[in-house]
């Protein structure tokens, strides 16, 4: 006979699961703490390698999410056969390592180091979009070296920038994470809380930078073509740019060859959009994202669902075939 489940064993699963929970957050916590310590003792190109190593150690041996990756690459990519796929897909997880290793290293480089890994290519548009008083919006993506770029941006064009960041989970995880992304006066604001900060921000004429090419749920999304038809994704910074009048700058922070880095910031002209065209806008960045990834696939996170929900294909008989 099965038996039913009390409430007290249903509070006993609860503590259980939290208990598990908080001894895993603990574990996470100290491996942490552990790689910002060591991290930084080696030399850079050192870390680049290691990232490397890892990288294809995780692809071959522990393949987290590579399911998922593999076919967002198959779904962006369908002309691509599958051992070009698998190449891309060994490239992402080698970009993700050396994106948390640079990221515990950011603390050693100061302004002359970060000059010889990171170019900006025309930094003066940020100082020009400044002038015109109404402050400016940089919308960028999960491609490159993203913490990086915020942490580079900040020091070599000489102002702050107040970055839009989604909380983790693991609260003692979150503390660290921003206080290394704040490092020389950036600034993180809570994607949950932060829409009249944003706002007031824009106001006093200061640099507001968020990544908007994940997957997006709720009511706040408009659906934009993005590898695929009517894929859902974030309104905000379009919304936000249109309310108030802030210019628009889309860049990313693009990996060479020799494993350093350039960025080129390109100008969104928003003039011609009103308030109505909010989708608009977001197309426009979403196919300026489209193309880098085309160029450098290995270099986007595919390991978000970023694909799901997305509005079904009508049948043979619903398109009249």
């Amino acid at each position: 006979m099965i038996q039913s489940i009390g409430a007290g064993d249903c509070h006993g699963v609860r503590q259980l699961a939290d208990s598990s929970q908080i001894m895993t957050d603990y574990l996470v916590y100290f491996l942490f703490i552990s790689l910002e310590k060591t991290v930084p003792i080696f030399p850079l190109a050192f870390i680049r390698l290691l990232a490397r190593f890892y990288g294809n150690f995780f692809y071959y041996l522990i393949p987290i999410r590579k399911k998922t990756a593999f076919k967002n690459l198959k779904l962006a990519f369908p002309e691509k056969g599958s051992s070009e796929i698998k190449n891309i897909l060994k490239g992402a997880y080698v970009n993700i390592f050396t994106v948390i290793f640079e990221f515990f290293y950011l603390r050693k480089l100061n302004d002359e180091k970060l000059k010889k890994i990171m170019e900006i290519t025309n930094v003066e548009i940020i100082r020009e979009k400044l002038n015109e008083g109404k402050g400016l919006m940089v919308i960028s993506a999960h491609f490159g070296n993203w913490e990086l770029a915020a942490f580079g941006v900040s020091r070599l064009c000489g102002e702050p920038l107040h970055v839009i960041v989604k909380e983790q989970t693991n609260r003692l995880i979150n503390e660290r994470i921003n206080k290394i992304r704040g490092l020389k006066d950036n600034k993180m604001i809570d994607m949950e809380k932060g829409l009249k900060y944003v706002l007031m921000l824009l106001r006093e004429n200061k640099i507001i930078a968020m990544l908007s090419d994940q997957h997006a749920p709720g009511q706040d999304t408009v659906r934009v073509k993005f590898f695929a038809e009517d894929v859902p994704a974030y309104e905000g910074a379009a919304r936000i740019a249109l309310h108030t009048g802030a210019a628009v700058s889309f860049g990313l922070l693009i990996r060479q060859n020799n494993g350093n880095y350039k960025i080129t910031f390109e100008e969104i002209d928003t003039g011609k959009y009103t308030q109505e065209n909010v989708k608009e806008l977001t197309q426009q960045h979403t196919d300026l994202l489209a193309e880098y990834i085309k160029k450098f696939p290995e270099q986007w996170l595919w390991f978000h669902r970023r694909f799901k929900n997305l509005t079904p294909s009508p049948s043979p008989k619903e398109r009249g075939v």
